[in-house]
């Protein structure tokens, strides 16, 4: 099976490769935790510009309307360049705000979000009434959402909660035994809407994760090229230059996967939902794997603050954790096995 991008998807995958080259460098993940809101919001504005919250929005909502092969794209790359904002939880969410229509609170939300005045961070809402905020920091207010039945929904606006660096320093985080609630609003809409957000958002996720693993597998492997050893590029050694095309061979597995889900979903297709339950599984295996082995390649270098390949680590096991809190290997094998039957993917939460 082949997936081929279109012209258009080739050139927004350039695009999006060079805008956070320039503008998000590791060296910019590094201080995530610590850079003022002033700096993030001067951030998302220029991604605004670039469409990219809008991406999944409808256009009579003043959105792209593109669909999530193209999201996908955007999500792989800022997961490369390790981008310390939470931009899929944003893209996913947004068209579910635009529902509310032009007018009203949410539609609010929605407008402000598209033109790069703020954004949210990811509320994960916890059983207990605890919750965990992904791109949490001062000035940035949480969204949550809950699923109320079959055609409504409730958003929960929390209040800002101050981001400290966790497993993963390029994310800011925070968790609230008690989050503050601003405000909330009871959200009408089509039936399918609560698996549809939760299936876009895992699929960015692998996306998300994907790109973290592939740029740890990229600076592996010219790491190998360059270490010289008995006057021989490691790389030349069986036992590394086997495992990096081992790696490189399940990334481009989960990336196939990943399309053919993402395509389906934007076609309606009646395999959707069984073909969304490989992507997670894929992604997981073999980006852990992948960036375990980077530091492997490096040897003890690979852990020093000054290589970058703990940084695609961290984020690589933060974004397994959240795929895998509520839907573990074991449960989406057995989900394949009856046919993707029982409620689609799981709502990633992340854990403490």
């Amino acid at each position: 099976m082949t997936l081929p991008l279109t012209e258009d998807q080739r050139m927004l995958q350039d695009a999006a490769q060079r805008f956070l080259a320039e503008r998000h460098p590791s060296s910019a993940a590094r201080d995530a935790a610590l850079r003022p809101l002033g700096a993030r919001l001067a951030l998302w504005g220029e991604i605004a510009e670039q469409g990219w919250p809008a991406l999944l929005a409808p256009a009579a909502a003043g959105g792209l309307g593109l669909g999530l092969r193209e999201a996908w794209i955007v999500a792989e790359a800022a997961g490369r360049h390790l981008l310390s904002l939470p931009l899929t939880a944003n893209m996913v969410v947004l068209p579910t705000l635009c529902e509310a229509g032009i007018d009203g609170v949410a539609a609010q939300w929605a407008r402000t979000m598209m033109d790069g005045g703020a954004y949210f961070a990811d509320a994960a809402l916890r059983p207990d009434g605890s919750a965990f905020f992904e791109g949490a920091g001062e000035g940035v207010p949480a969204l949550g959402v809950r699923n109320l039945g079959p055609r409504r929904l409730r958003l929960e606006r929390y209040a800002p909660v101050p981001g400290a660096a966790g497993l993963d320093p390029t994310m800011p985080v925070a968790q609230a035994t008690r989050p503050e609630l601003l405000d909330g609003i009871d959200l009408p809409v089509e039936a399918g809407t609560w698996r549809r957000l939760r299936t876009r958002l895992c699929l960015l996720r692998s996306a998300e994760l994907l790109g973290a693993a592939s740029a740890a597998l990229d600076i592996a492997a010219a790491y190998a090229r360059e270490r010289r050893q008995f006057d021989r590029a490691i790389g030349a050694n069986q036992a590394i230059k086997h495992r990096l095309a081992d790696d490189w061979m399940a990334l481009d597995d989960a990336r196939l996967a990943g399309m053919a889900a993402a395509s389906a979903l934007d076609a309606g297709a009646a395999s959707a939902d069984r073909d969304s339950l490989y992507v997670p599984l894929l992604a997981v295996e073999g980006g852990r794997r992948a960036a375990q082995n980077a530091i492997q390649v490096h040897g003890a270098m690979g852990v020093t603050w000054e290589c970058d390949a703990h940084l695609y680590l961290k984020r690589v096991l933060r974004l397994s954790a959240s795929l895998h809190a509520e839907a573990s290997c074991s449960e989406l094998l057995e989900r394949i096995w009856e046919g993707g039957d029982g409620g689609g993917v799981v709502r990633p939460t992340m854990p403490p």
